[in-house]
């Protein structure tokens, strides 16, 4: 007979919970009535010995316990279903977290292929605790940006708790590991500047992650978030994005230098032409009036001297 995938987990918590000292004490505990639903005689060997061998019985009675102070009957009911569908790594990600019914509600909202991927990196050591505080705080969409962006969507959005998600979406792995590099320290300046930045990187992304490389390039150890580079780039947004240039003064501060396009260049050649030669008209009409002094003043008294 075909074991029915949803009766594995609740057949294994009856067992190691009806056998503890604190199911003892409390006989009527909800959780005791919810996997009871599970149970199945045909099914109790073969699903305690599979996830028992899997993740111990230690840790299925650990995290029953947690899940029942936790969230209580509809907690355990959810975990029940998402471990006999998805594995062993549910279990696992619900003991990494230190509160597993957001952890549970927050798997359960995802698409049913997310799910597994989400609980191994939710069940990856500190990295996986880390992911699950960021999705107690922010829920689903941080599990999300993570599977599309490993090691960078949870940092969208602890960067940008109400945009990051949506930004992890539209980003290539490239772009996501590029911006990476700085979300640390973007976390470090003001909400109004990480909103500034935001809005620039969805008006033209394109354009932003171009520029974003031959900064790199050009400028390699240098940051983008800190508050003083965001001071000068953000009013000056268009005009970088543009083409003009963004450097560095002796001190470390950015500067923003004008750089001429294809129309501006020979506008500013001509006008340059013309300062030379206002600057020859001048000349010139200095150099008349000085002889016509000359010729005013001096010769008359010339004159004068030859008589």
């Amino acid at each position: 007979m075909r074991t029915h995938p949803v009766l594995i987990l609740g057949v294994v918590l009856l067992v190691l919970l009806l056998a503890s000292p604190w199911l003892l004490a409390s006989p009527t505990s909800t959780i005791s009535k919810v996997v009871m639903r599970f149970f199945s005689k045909e099914v109790a060997e073969e699903g305690t010995e599979k996830l028992a061998k899997e993740v111990g019985p230690e840790l299925l009675q650990r995290v029953s316990s947690k899940l029942v102070c936790d969230g209580g009957e509809s907690a355990v009911t959810e975990a029940s279903e998402l471990a006999a569908k998805h594995g062993s790594d549910v279990v696992r990600a619900l003991d990494n977290a230190p509160a597993p019914a957001k952890i549970v509600q927050a798997l359960g909202e995802l698409p049913a292929e997310e799910v597994s991927a989400a609980a191994a990196r939710l069940a990856n050591g500190r990295r996986g605790q880390q992911l699950a505080e960021a999705t107690e705080e922010c829920g689903a969409q941080v599990l999300q940006a993570e599977i599309k962006h490993p090691g960078v969507g949870m940092e969208l959005v602890r960067v940008w708790p109400d945009s990051g998600a949506a930004l992890g979406r539209q980003l290539s792995r490239a772009e996501a590991i590029t911006l990476g590099k700085y979300l640390d320290d973007l976390r470090g300046v003001s909400p109004k500047q990480r909103a500034g930045l935001m809005h620039v990187i969805q008006g033209d992304k394109e354009s932003f992650f171009g520029w974003l490389g031959k900064f790199i390039e050009e400028h390699p150890g240098k940051t983008i978030g800190s508050a003083t580079f965001l001071a000068a780039f953000l009013p000056n947004s268009e005009r970088i994005l543009g083409g003009a240039q963004i450097t560095f003064d002796e001190s470390g501060s950015p500067i923003v230098v004008r750089k001429p396009g294809l129309l501006e260049a020979p506008l500013n050649r001509l006008a340059d032409s013309l300062a030379v030669g206002v600057l020859w008209l001048f000349g010139g009409i200095g150099v008349v009036v000085a002889l016509w002094l000359a010729l005013k003043l001096i010769l008359p008294a010339w004159q004068n001297n030859r008589r």
